[in-house]
């Protein structure tokens, strides 16, 4: 079953589990899949054969083992004819060849388009990070933190950065100021952070310019400015945190462009042997390709 801690909604529950083990980001396509299929087809319950075709473009081993996946998720349910549903380990008991319809479970039909935004966000990460192994790495936990701040997932960065924080103790003091950070969109009294938040901006004096690829220098003027507006009774505005990665010890364009070009050349001549192809039908069913932030 998907790691459930009390207190959190199922979409916190599936980031942290897909964070901390990236093979389950099939999980987060399938939700993608039904999205995409319900955006496209208006109703809230899709074929289920529609919904696996989507599925089974983008992973290869998805037929063998759906119900596995689905049992896992716990955020929809299957319908027949008759109106039975099938939820949880009921769904062991589909049959092959019936005319099944799958939809979001019913306590979280009304929370429909916030669950959805979030979802979209959270695969933005995921294929920020593409990669399949663990992040067990100071390096890791610090991009993925930061990325989920920035796509706005300030539930999540702050759950997932307090597992950090406890990980890597010798070094929490960049994820105590993500969770303090994340806080302050969370609550109306976000005054009430400020004290926190300057006792981050000590801390984050001691760490120097960069850090893992963070732009500290930006990041402590962005947070003075914060607190000031905190101070003076103002709402938090949105914040971005940048990293450096992609401004030092860059190649040249003409340099990347021609290394990037032969890795297709390699990837299209690999699928052509295979019959593969990395295009689907459908915007979502596109290969992600690793990005510079963690490699494998």
């Amino acid at each position: 079953m998907m790691l459930e801690i009390k207190g959190r909604d199922p979409i916190s529950n599936l980031a942290l589990e897909v964070l901390d083990d990236p093979l389950k980001k099939e999980m987060v396509l399938y939700l993608m899949c039904y999205l995409q299929m319900v955006k496209r087809e208006g109703g809230l319950y899709v074929e289920l054969e529609k919904f696996l075709n989507c599925a089974y473009k983008n992973f290869r081993n998805a037929r063998n083992h759906w119900k596995d996946v689905l049992v896992e998720l716990n955020l929809l349910n299957v319908i027949d004819l008759y109106g039975n549903v099938y939820s949880g380990k009921d769904m062991y008991r589909l049959e092959s060849g019936e005319l099944y319809l799958i939809g979001l479970r019913s306590e979280y039909q009304n929370l429909f388009e916030p669950m959805a935004k979030r979802i979209v966000k959270l695969w933005n990460v995921l294929n920020k990070t593409y990669h399949y192994r663990k992040p067990n790495t100071l390096q890791d936990a610090v991009t993925l933190s930061t990325l989920l701040f920035n796509e706005g997932l300030f539930e999540e960065t702050k759950a997932y950065a307090e597992i950090c924080a406890e990980r890597y103790t010798l070094n929490r003091s960049y994820f105590d100021m993500l969770n303090h950070l994340s806080q302050i969109y969370c609550v109306e009294n976000y005054k009430g952070q400020v004290q926190d938040l300057k006792e981050d901006l000590q801390a984050l004096q001691k760490l120097g310019k960069v850090y893992c690829g963070v732009n500290l220098i930006k990041l402590r003027a962005d947070l003075e400015e914060q607190i000031r507006r905190l101070e003076r009774g103002k709402p938090p505005t949105p914040l971005r945190i940048e990293f450096v990665n992609n401004k030092i010890k860059r190649e040249s364009l003409v340099r990347r462009l021609f290394k990037g070009f032969k890795s297709l050349i390699r990837i299209f001549r690999g699928k052509e042997e295979k019959g593969e192809s990395y295009f689907e039908e459908g915007g979502l069913c596109l290969r992600s390709s690793q990005t510079p932030y963690i490699s494998s």
